[in-house]
């Protein structure tokens, strides 16, 4: 029986409530964790220290960020696996199926090839192949169809210091089994564009894209040269059997829905690229999940979903599933008790046939 109090409205998500929790993480994002991903695993004294390179200066106010990560191994053991870097050699040890959904075509190699352990000034480490989207972006930045992309080797101090491959490599030994690796980059080459557009977008946008990568790489350096990797294999097997059960569930989502198969072809067509220009399934699969439940979810939620979809990578906001009006029962509730009419229940069931 209705007992007089009154059940909760639904959780309204409205645009000002988007964009308030949007303001907080900015927040939190500029006093904490930009300054924590600029110099990650860094000491203050590393960030201080003069490194190779320092002397070749744009200009007297040049600022840099340093990274830096301990790795249990000789640096002689370490260099090899720095020397090779590059999308024609042993890629770059980072998230490869993320840069193969871009067809970046970038394949990690896991053991020292000796044909790869030579480089020169001037060389230039491809950042992708040299006919990448069919030439136009080699004839865009560098004017060239087909030529290579990629920055050119201008430090090159063998077993020590190499840049730019991206970034300036610095090996610093700690004992005879111990080496910090040392990662320096200048803020005006990470800032995209010029003026203050440029450093707003460099900041939100290329600096956490960027660092994520970065990360990857220092810990897939770290891994190699120690010979323990960074991911347990059993770990690493579960992983990839959810990410395929994933897949499968998500197919079948779709294949319940009428006429679901013909939405499932946009998912699969934008995962078919990274399969066929790169031979990577990983890359795929990503490609997969993330168009197929952007399209899922706006095929089940409708125009509910996208505040909800903004905000679902940091957990900020309900499931998409939640109510975004009056729960109607209520009203049939306090009706029927003033007029001493149906029960409850009864309005409830009569309000749910509406809804």
């Amino acid at each position: 029986m209705f007992t007089g109090s009154k059940p909760k409205a639904g959780l309204m998500l409205r645009p000002w409530h988007v964009l308030g929790i949007y303001a907080v993480l900015l927040a939190l994002y500029v006093t904490l964790l930009h300054p924590w991903l600029m110099n990650w695993g860094a000491t203050e004294a590393e960030q201080r220290m003069a490194l190779p390179g320092d002397e070749v200066a744009t200009s007297p106010n040049t600022a840099y960020f340093t990274r830096a990560i301990t790795i249990n191994a000789p640096a002689d053991e370490v260099w090899p696996w720095i020397v090779q870097i590059g999308q024609d050699r042993a890629g770059f040890y980072s998230n490869d199926w993320l840069e193969n959904i871009f067809l970046a075509d970038i394949h990690n190699a896991n053991v020292i090839h000796p044909e790869w352990q030579r480089r020169q000034l001037g060389d230039v480490v491809p950042l992708v192949p040299p006919d990448y989207l069919g030439g136009l972006p080699a004839k865009y930045f560098v004017g060239e169809p087909g030529a290579t992309i990629g920055p050119h080797i201008w430090l090159l101090q063998p077993g020590r210091a190499i840049a730019d491959t991206p970034g300036r490599f610095v090996l610093v030994p700690v004992d005879d089994h111990t080496t910090r690796l040392l990662l320096r980059e200048s803020i005006e080459a990470n800032t995209p564009g010029g003026g203050a557009p440029g450093v707003v977008a460099g900041r939100l946008v290329w600096d956490p894209m960027h660092f994520v990568m970065v990360q990857r790489m220092l810990q897939g350096i770290k891994e190699r040269a120690e010979g323990q990797p960074l991911v347990p294999p059993a770990l690493e097997v579960a992983a990839r059997i959810g990410w395929v059960l994933a897949g499968l569930g998500l197919t079948g989502l779709f294949l319940m829905r009428r006429r679901g198969y013909l939405w499932l072809l946009i998912p699969l067509a934008a995962a078919s690229p990274s399969l066929a220009f790169t031979g990577d399934p990983n890359a795929a699969l990503v490609g997969f999940l993330a168009v197929g439940i952007t399209v899922w979810g706006a095929l089940v939620f409708g125009r509910r979903w996208w505040a909800r979809y903004a905000l679902i990578g940091g957990g900020s906001a309900p499931g998409p599933g939640a109510r975004s009006r009056r729960v109607r029962p209520l009203r049939c509730a306090v009706r029927s008790d003033r007029r001493g009419g149906p029960s409850c229940h009864a309005a409830q069931s009569k309000a749910g046939r509406h809804n």
